[in-house]
């Protein structure tokens, strides 16, 4: 049965930790404004003080970084709150160019669960915002203006998918990364900490550099950051436990540094051993 394509509902919630990820949600937004749609944008910090705009919506859109190949969890906490009741939704992520791992897949089956209709899923290269990769330059200019014409397409595509009454089997989004295949009936939180494991820095914090702007308590996007008597305090709770670094990137005085765990070469040796195949990566999007 098609849909009517007047005063239907549309909300995209989106964690983003960069902008690259919000560069996309609003890419998609206008998409769905152009067509008609009566629109809500919300980040998923405060998505919780306005669920008007998303538990009645016709589409939702859950948009997010991968971290490791997967949705970040405390993402994957929200969706499991929603019910769907037949509505329709799609997911879509931005990655470092290595790899979006099951990413797409696990955030759309758990909101097949909750009863939702997939419409499609998209990801969408970045630069890749990880301490050793940002100074190896790794994806640097992602998205682009491809990347983001890339993301209007899939949003016209899955409209019309919408309209037509269309949608996909979760399983269509599924990697068919072998690193990942090979993993997909393990615990997402095992696989990612055998992952972290292996090039995952900690973060030092140098008093003496410390310049209490709190810049990293404002950027901490678990706010997981507070204010100290004379310096911030670190909970260390971050995202479940998975460093995002935020803090780090953000820090003017440098007081916050990344301690590397391997070597540059090492590095990409790693990358490279779980990195999508051409063909995988020629997929841009699925949709229904």
């Amino acid at each position: 049965m098609k849909k009517d394509k007047i005063m239907a509902k549309s909300c995209i919630v989106y964690f983003s930790q960069t902008g690259n990820t919000e560069k996309v949600a609003y890419t998609i937004a206008g998409r769905l404004q152009g067509e008609g749609f009566e629109h809500v944008t919300l980040q998923l910090e405060d998505a919780h003080d306005f669920p008007e705009a998303y538990v009645d919506a016709d589409i939702l859109g859950i948009g997010f970084p991968t971290f490791f190949g997967y949705p970040p969890p405390h993402v994957m906490k929200f969706i499991e709150s929603l019910e769907g009741n037949g509505r329709h939704a799609f997911v879509f992520t931005t990655y470092g160019g290595c790899t979006a791992g099951d990413s797409l897949y696990d955030a759309a089956r758990a909101l097949h669960e909750r009863g939702f209709a997939i419409l499609g899923g998209l990801k969408v290269e970045g630069f890749d915002n990880y301490p050793q990769s940002i100074w190896l330059k790794i994806n640097e200019g992602r998205p682009n203006e491809l990347d983001l014409a890339r993301s209007e397409e899939f949003a016209a595509l899955a409209i019309k998918a919408y309209r037509e009454g269309r949608s996909l089997s979760p399983e269509a989004l599924a990697t068919s990364n072998l690193f990942f295949v090979k993993k997909r009936d393990k615990s997402r939180k095992e696989t990612m900490a055998a992952m972290r494991k292996k090039i995952e820095g900690k973060v030092v914090f140098n008093k003496e550099m410390c310049l209490f702007c709190e810049t990293c308590k404002k950027s901490c996007p678990t706010k997981s950051i507070t204010t100290g008597e004379a310096f911030p305090e670190f909970s260390w709770k971050c995202i479940d436990g998975v460093r995002c670094f935020q803090c780090v990137r953000v820090c003017p005085g440098k007081a916050l540094l990344y301690e590397q765990p391997i070597s540059d070469k090492e590095y990409k040796r790693f990358l490279k051993g779980i990195a999508d195949s051409p063909e995988e990566k020629a997929r841009p999007y699925v949709v229904a």
